[in-house]
């Protein structure tokens, strides 16, 4: 990779992987000018990557995982202590528990070299108008509906917040924008903010669109180990709504109080 950079002043980087793949060793390099995570590639990879280079369709995907700048930010794969059957290949004990990907990086304050969601375009986007509505009246504590079907109790998927926003396309390019929505539920234990929706839309150039999101109550709950079932916590709920997860322009919240 640096001996073509080396020799290209416009090396643009295309990763074929199936997992996450640091990038450290060249990213900074002035002659990369860009990066595409493109994944496992199918009949149509070629097709898809060469209209995206040559500029006919804007690139609009999101990173399902987060990048880091080191090996070691990734807290929970540690390799083994150089004997047994692990001693070539990172291991994990799952001793993180919930705080997976950019949960364990938010907890623990990382700065990542791309953050879970994020993604470029050839446009840009703004993002207004922010609504937090109540669907219907939200109690703390387990669902009061008795589970008689497989699958849970029904009450966990009764719509209970719907949020509304507007995104618009600021350049002059037609371009989607994956906007994406992040709960963050009070209390302790719980990650600074969760992933509870999002929404691409195509835009065009200079016009808006209107995105909604139903969270239900399954979306607001945790699990309590006590209990055995899922419950709503008392407290205020921060809503955050933006382009990844550190790129959150839109701030709200609502509370629970009974």
């Amino acid at each position: 990779m640096k001996n073509v950079a080396k020799k290209c002043s416009n090396t643009i980087v295309t990763i074929h992987n199936a997992g996450i793949r640091l990038v450290e060793q060249w990213i900074d390099h002035p002659n990369v000018t860009a990066v595409i995570f493109a994944h496992l590639p199918g009949q149509d990879s070629g097709r898809a990557l060469t209209q995206i280079l040559y500029g006919d369709i804007s690139p609009s995907g999101k990173l399902p995982y987060t990048v880091a700048k080191a090996e070691s930010d990734y807290e929970a794969l540690k390799p083994d202590d150089g004997v047994g059957k692990f001693a070539k290949f990172p291991q994990s004990d799952f001793a993180e528990g919930i705080f997976l990907d950019y949960k364990h990086f938010d907890k623990n304050g990382i700065i990542p070299r791309f953050e879970f969601g994020f993604g470029l375009s050839y446009s840009t986007f703004s993002y207004s108008s922010l609504s937090i509505q109540p669907e219907k009246s939200i109690s703390s504590g387990r669902p009061r509906q008795e589970t008689t079907e497989p699958g849970g109790n029904p009450a966990l998927w009764d719509q209970v917040i719907k949020v509304t926003m507007v995104v618009t396309n600021t350049g002059k390019v037609d371009a989607s924008e994956a906007a994406q929505l992040y709960l963050g539920i009070p209390g302790e234990n719980v990650p600074v903010r969760q992933l509870r929706g999002f929404n691409k839309v195509l835009i065009r150039a200079g016009k808006s669109a209107m995105y909604s999101f139903n969270l239900t109550r399954r979306d607001i709950s945790t699990w309590d180990i006590v209990a055995q079932d899922w419950v709503v916590r008392k407290g205020e709920y921060k809503i955050s709504i933006g382009k990844s997860s550190r790129d959150l322009p839109l701030n709200g919240s609502f509370a629970i109080s009974k």
